[in-house]
């Protein structure tokens, strides 16, 4: 095995902090009573209080070096929209700062705070220091450190991984003129014997076109025919919509990315095999709004040790991933008007840009979960939602991955609903395409035969593209159609 290189990361996904307030004090006199057999009474006075003033170094520098800087400094994912370097920076957006503070947007976690467990890896600022930053910022602002004070990161949203293979394509992958572009590359990494894989994080390299990535194990014998299908069509990789296969059946989802997902670490113990010749094949989901920009995004995966692979007795607890889909059935309002917001129309529209497999997704999850398009008709006011009670995958729970697409507002997950072991295990009650994470719980989860996950998801059309033609939307892959989809890993 070879020695390991630590590559440093910053996936954290926080902004925020300052502060200023002042505390005002008071003074009251009793007077000596009138009373002449009072004469001797004594004037009791109220100690004033002393203002308590909010600085930055002392109170505002710890909070965002706690939550903040790790993002937004040096290469970390914020740091294109925001810098935080030095005490200047986030002097001069103070205002900016608190306001997306105050509305919860920063740092980001999605959770509402109902959830009846508890999660590794919670960015939510504290009610206190959240206070702080608003107060300073409304006091001015001021600094009483020099402005060209570095600010350093004190605390990461997640952990970086100890990395040792890097892997990218043989060259970026140029774009095309398709809107959403599903891409299949071929990632190498080169074993020449039986490794475990304890953490796989994706590195997104163009983030600007780049929706989402999935990430499937290729056994050395297939890998003939990935190569047989790479640069067929003159680019590099092959078209692969919907889900990515193999003649063989063999292709097999081990991980996932979109924007907000942090690397994905496996529990001490665990870890995915692969075995001499094995590789990866990831499928890039591109969405050009604007222009088709070249892309080159990789992964990074840690390795187990030959020692904790011998204190396992020569094998990790395989990790096992399970997809589980919910209906997405969100008619066009009543204010809206147009040949595709017939459900027909639209689903043709699937077929033509996506391919038959595309336009059958829906059909598959409503009978799944026994519902059909009538019962979604009375949406007709822009909003739409959906529930769908799954058998839950059996073991304990390393990380549940919620996704949708940018007209999604709610997403919860419920254990055994409507039983006396009901259990609230996701609530997010303000959706953001930006902020995807995958929840991992604290405390053992253990799911086990006949126990239910209750999944329900919101939409609301208000947030639809302006300037794109209205139509039903349906569960399908590109950015401006909708999912609700639930990843689960558990060993």
């Amino acid at each position: 095995m070879s020695s390991k290189r630590l590559l440093p990361l910053a996936l954290v996904f926080t902004v925020a902090a300052l502060i200023f307030a002042a505390c005002g004090s008071s003074g009251t006199e009793e007077a000596a009573s009138a009373d002449p057999a009072n004469a001797s009474a004594t004037t009791e006075t109220v100690a004033t209080a002393t203002p308590t003033e909010i600085t930055f170094g002392n109170d505002v520098q710890p909070i965002l070096e706690a939550n903040c800087v790790s993002c937004h400094s040096d290469t970390g994912p914020g740091t294109t929209h925001l810098e935080m370097a030095t005490a200047a920076d986030v002097a001069t957006i103070a205002e900016f700062i608190a306001f997306r503070v105050e509305d919860k947007q920063m740092p980001p976690w999605p959770q509402s705070g109902l959830q009846e467990i508890d999660y590794q890896y919670d960015l939510s600022m504290s009610d206190d220091d959240r206070q702080t930053i608003i107060d300073w910022a409304a006091g001015g602002a001021a600094l009483d450190v020099p402005e060209d004070t570095p600010l350093t990161a004190t605390a990461q949203a997640y952990p970086p991984i100890d990395a040792d293979i890097v892997i990218t394509a043989d060259g970026p992958y140029p774009g095309s003129e398709k809107v959403d572009d599903y891409r299949c590359r071929i990632l190498d990494p080169e074993f020449t014997d039986t490794n475990w894989v304890t953490s796989i994080e994706t590195r997104p390299d163009e983030t600007r076109v780049l929706h989402h990535s999935l990430i499937y194990r290729l056994p050395a014998s297939d890998r003939a025919e990935a190569d047989e299908r790479d640069g067929a069509d003159g680019a590099p990789g092959w078209t692969c919509q919907t889900v990515p296969r193999m003649d063989s059946g063999s292709l097999r989802q081990v991980a996932g990315w979109a924007p907000g997902t942090g690397p994905i670490t496996m529990p001490e113990g665990s870890g995915l095999r692969m075995d001499a010749g094995d590789t990866f094949v990831v499928q890039w989901h591109y969405h050009y709004d604007a222009e088709a920009l070249p892309d080159n995004s990789g992964i990074a995966l840690e390795l187990a040790t030959d020692e904790e692979i011998a204190a396992a007795g020569g094998a990790l607890d395989p990790v096992r991933n399970r997809a589980l889909l919910t209906p997405v059935e969100i008619p066009c309002a009543s204010y809206e008007t147009g040949a595709l917001c017939d459900r027909g129309a639209a689903v043709q529209r699937l077929m033509v840009e996506f391919g038959f497999e595309s336009a059958l997704i829906s059909e598959f999850v409503n009978r799944q979960c026994g519902v059909t398009p009538d019962d979604f008709a009375h949406f007709t006011e822009g909003t739409a939602s959906s529930t769908c009670d799954v058998d839950a995958p059996v073991g304990e729970i390393i990380s549940f991955w919620p996704h949708m697409h940018e007209l999604g507002t709610t997403y919860r997950m419920t254990l055994n609903p409507d039983t006396p072991d009901e259990k609230l295990l996701i609530d997010i009650d303000r959706w953001d395409f930006q902020w995807q994470m995958g929840y991992y719980p604290v405390e053992p989860l253990i799911l086990s035969p006949g126990d239910v996950l209750r999944i329900e998801c919101g939409w609301d059309r208000a947030l639809w593209p302006v300037g794109v033609e209205s139509r039903y939307i349906v569960w399908a892959e590109g950015t401006q159609d909708e999912m609700c989809y639930t990843g689960v890993a558990v060993r």
